[in-house]
């Protein structure tokens, strides 16, 4: 495949995914050798579309890539602890989850990393209560409402279900909060407000995001842009193991680009 051909797939498969058809842009990602691609974050891109698709040991291998090409990225180190929890790899997670940890001590999405690996290990829901409580000491987390609910925790689901409400005002988060918390109590008036004149408040977050339409999604984006600096073929030799990969030595030195 010459760099043409490359640049035209990868544009097909950007189309796709903002379209949100993950299975096509697969099939089109699969005629690609993505060890051959330096840029970091179209391959965090296609790691997305294999996780889309259910192809979680596909997804992390790409997102290892990533993670060699751009090494110092906790958002990386971040996904690849998902996929590793998702295939079922839950040594492996932990792995990620130590350097992470190493790599941002002060990142409150550390706790929510271990949340994830104490519930993969089922752990009880006191354990899980603890990580998450650290973890919206910073960040809210409608999680934790519902564990409280689950431990008979009572004033503390339904403060976490009126902060959940007031932060987020509308979304399907918020209607998890409104559910939970009339388990137990009555609706202040601001709630009852946001369920009453939901339509008003879906219209302005409409015209929020119409007036960002059409923008493609920052994490996405070449951290090089304006650069010429090519994705595909040309600097092969900055990134391939010619010996692990010599029985593809005519494929990868071809001088065809």
């Amino acid at each position: 495949m010459d760099k043409y051909e490359f640049n035209i797939k990868v544009e097909q498969i950007k189309k796709l995914v903002n379209k949100g058809d993950f299975e096509t842009a697969m099939k089109i990602a699969d005629t690609i050798d993505w060890r051959r691609v330096r840029n970091a974050n179209l391959l965090a891109m296609i790691s997305q579309v294999y996780e889309k698709n259910g192809e979680y040991s596909e997804a992390k291998e790409v997102l290892l890539l990533a993670f060699e090409r751009a090494p110092i990225g906790k958002r990386l180190l971040y996904k690849l602890t998902e996929l590793a929890l998702k295939e079922g790899s839950v040594k492996e997670a932990e792995d990620y989850y130590r350097e992470f940890c190493d790599m941002a001590p002060d990142d409150s999405r550390q706790h929510l990393l271990r949340y994830m690996i104490l519930k993969e290990k089922k752990a009880s829901d006191a354990q899980l209560i603890h990580s998450l409580e650290c973890y919206v000491s910073t960040e809210l987390d409608e999680k934790l409402a519902s564990l409280y609910a689950r431990a008979n925790m009572v004033p503390e689901c339904i403060q976490m279900c009126d902060r959940i409400m007031l932060m987020f005002g509308i979304g399907k988060y918020v209607d998890m909060a409104m559910e939970l918390k009339t388990q137990f109590a009555p609706l202040s008036d601001y709630q009852v407000d946001l369920v009453e004149n939901r339509d008003k408040y879906e219209a302005k977050l409409k015209a929020v995001e119409e007036e960002y339409e059409g923008q493609y999604d920052n994490q996405f984006q070449p951290e090089d842009q304006g650069q010429d600096q090519p994705e595909y073929g040309q600097q092969d030799r900055q990134y391939v193991d010619q010996d692990r990969y010599a029985d593809q030595e005519s494929y990868v030195g071809e001088n065809q680009y």
